[in-house]
């Protein structure tokens, strides 16, 4: 298949894998293999499926892959079998529907809200473990975690223009990737950055990092940078600071673990930190190479640092992700 007709099939699946954390909450409200409680509630007003998280949850217990996955494994009748690496964590709600203890309705010093998807719910880790819980930390100030699993950024243009203003922020940071399963991605995005700049509030853009078991993601990456950077210039309101975390997570390797590159049409494995090669099955149309995928699943010691599930950071992943964003936050927004 010649590479322009195969973008648009892998455009889908990237944007698939980025929201999965989404999808398997509301796969968990019909499907009973899966042990994951529900704490996503619909929420129209903020556009086409879009959903907001449920409140006053208690330590609800999320099962998750714990591992590279294909959305359609997912979906399979067979995932019970497919999918036996999983991890556990929970979540907890205030009485507003954000995860985290109670928000004051004034701040005692600065305050940065924290708007995107589950990259900042913090997906497979616990609260404390959550970005925005380390970067309040790292700055000494207050943070507000609004995040919630598979929410897309018109959603969260959405939601910044009808809900921003009432937790008086000083800051916004608007962590997410363009939505590639959509029509009109860098669209969308501008129209939802115009959004958040409308408030007057000093506004950030971060892209979260991209795994190296992300093919299309590394292909696209450079190309998507420079269309989100011309988008942060034109906004009213612009220049908007960009912060692309994928090179901050290749700078703290290597540590040990297994990463992937994409080289003369082959999916090519290497172990770290040695960098010696381990295996280098023909890349399929989409997805990844089912001996790569039977690797994850028979050895859990086979893992990429600072990643678990092809797309979302770890607890160490987290680490790297807030100190990089304390930095910049501190340089360009405070």
């Amino acid at each position: 298949m010649a590479p322009r007709r195969l973008i648009p099939i892998l455009s889908v699946l990237v944007a698939l894998a980025a929201v999965v954390g989404g999808f398997w909450v509301w796969q968990s409200r019909r499907v009973q293999q899966v042990d994951s409680a529900i704490i996503t509630r619909p929420a129209p007003e903020l556009g086409h499926q879009a959903h907001q998280l449920l409140p006053n949850l208690t330590d609800a217990v999320m099962v998750v892959p714990d591992r590279p996955h294909d959305p359609q494994e997912i979906r399979a009748d067979d995932r019970a079998r497919r999918i036996t690496r999983v991890r556990r964590f929970t979540v907890s709600t205030n009485s507003q529907g954000y995860r985290g203890p109670e928000i004051p309705e004034a701040a005692s010093g600065t305050r940065i809200l924290c708007v995107g998807d589950s990259v900042t719910f913090g997906w497979g880790v616990s609260f404390a473990e959550s970005y925005p819980s380390k970067l309040s930390q790292l700055l000494g100030v207050e943070t507000v975690n609004v995040g919630v699993p598979a929410l897309k950024p018109n959603h969260m243009g959405n939601w910044i223009e009808a809900r921003a203003a009432s937790f008086a922020p000083d800051v916004i940071l608007f962590t997410a990737r363009p939505n590639h399963a959509r029509p009109h991605p860098y669209r969308e995005y501008e129209h939802a950055l115009t959004q958040a700049a409308a408030t007057g509030v000093k506004v950030g853009v971060v892209l979260p990092p991209i795994s190296t078991f992300d093919a299309f993601g590394n292909s696209n990456r450079a190309a998507e940078l420079q269309r989100v950077q011309e988008i942060a210039v034109r906004v009213p309101g612009g220049p908007i600071p960009v912060l692309e975390l994928t090179d901050a997570f290749r700078a703290a390797l290597p540590r040990p673990g297994y990463v992937m590159e994409a080289h003369a049409g082959k999916q090519v494995v290497r172990q770290l930190p040695e960098n010696t090669v381990v295996m280098s099955p023909v890349a399929p149309r989409r997805g990844l190479a089912p001996e790569i995928v039977a690797a994850f699943e028979s050895d859990p010691s086979f893992a990429e640092p600072l990643f678990f599930d092809g797309g979302h950071p770890d607890a160490a992943g987290f680490e790297v992700f807030s100190a990089a964003v304390a930095t910049w936050t501190r340089q360009q927004l405070l």
